[in-house]
């Protein structure tokens, strides 16, 4: 399916009634029960749905007037499917998409809050966005609160993202295709003088990776060496977790080239691994993964070849555009 293919699907959806808020769920094979609860916790909160479908077989999506269904019939990305997703509800006159995971159950009442805080906001948000905890990790928990405060940057699940602020910072970058996509997305719009805000009394709870949680007691071990020694990542060994040679490729490999491509506002990504530096994801994130690793000669060959294919990307050094001609 080319661009054009897909501009002529959203056209035909002039049914739509023009509401601020859609949603788009981008697949890649997922669990069927488990996809039809993420469906219809969507549908009951926004007038339509938006499915890009990234999956190496057909998926069943169930017909209905609300749900738009998008595919290149192979896998294009994480980054490439919420682009697709943005241009769709953009032609059919949305103007905020909230994005989910296939996996993720959407709190009820959520897509009501979030609108009725973009009516009151200046212009200035590009996302309003829940806490996110996975419940697995015995050491994440959600604050309790109503408070809502600005972040630097969030995951793009449960996220009501700005199609105008996805539009001014430049999409978001497909040669990604998968890690942190993010928070590539969120440093420009950061950069560029949008808010981010993490609206506290919503809470997502997100499954990240293949874990299996230890015995209480050894998870009681890890986590309180964690704060003895001040060291979050020590906590992750209060779990047994599957190590992707693939995703472990893409984090080497964007890591060098988020930070070659936004060199001009700081560093990138490092936050998610408890760092501040190049040594220090190493440390934080390629030396365990290595250690924890089912297959080690595959994720020491995708460390490589990641860090390889970094070095030899060469990204345009990202400008940013100025938000006092944007907002008026």
């Amino acid at each position: 399916m080319t661009w054009w293919t897909i501009y002529l699907i959203c056209k035909g959806s002039r049914y739509i009634v023009n509401k601020d808020i859609a949603a788009g769920i981008v697949l890649f094979n997922p669990d069927k029960e488990r996809f039809q609860n993420c469906i219809d916790s969507v549908l009951e909160q926004v007038e339509h749905l938006y499915i890009f479908d990234n999956s190496t077989s057909p998926v069943h999506v169930p017909p209905n007037p609300k749900i738009t269904y998008i595919t290149e019939n192979i896998n294009k990305g994480i980054a490439f499917a919420l682009n697709s997703i943005m241009k769709c509800a953009e032609e059919d006159g949305f103007f905020w998409v909230l994005t989910m995971d296939q996996d993720s159950i959407l709190p009820r009442g959520m897509v009501q809050d979030f609108q009725m805080r973009i009516k009151d906001d200046n212009g200035k948000t590009a996302i309003f966005c829940p806490q996110v905890i996975d419940k697995r990790r015995a050491y994440m928990s959600a604050m309790v609160s109503d408070s809502v405060i600005e972040v630097s940057e969030c995951i793009t699940s449960a996220s009501c993202t700005s199609i105008q602020a996805w539009r001014t910072v430049g999409q978001f970058d497909d040669w990604l295709f998968i890690d942190l996509v993010d928070n590539d997305f969120c440093k420009r719009l950061s950069a560029t003088g949008y808010l981010i805000k993490q609206v506290n009394n919503w809470v997502l709870d997100q499954e990240f990776g293949k874990i299996i949680p230890k015995s209480p007691r050894s998870q009681k071990f890890w986590i309180r060496l964690s704060q003895l020694l001040r060291n979050k990542n020590i906590a992750k060994f209060s779990y047994n977790k599957y190590v992707s040679p693939m995703r472990v490729y893409y984090t080497n490999r964007n890591i060098i080239y988020v930070n070659r491509k936004l060199e001009d506002f700081g560093p990138t990504a490092y936050s998610n691994y408890n760092c501040k530096t190049y040594i220090g994801f190493i440390a934080s994130f390629n030396i365990p993964s290595l250690l924890r690793a089912q297959q080690k000669r595959k994720v020491l060959s995708a460390i490589l070849r990641g860090i390889c294919d970094g070095l030899h990307s060469h990204p345009a050094k990202w400008k940013a555009p100025s938000l006092r001609y944007i907002i008026r």
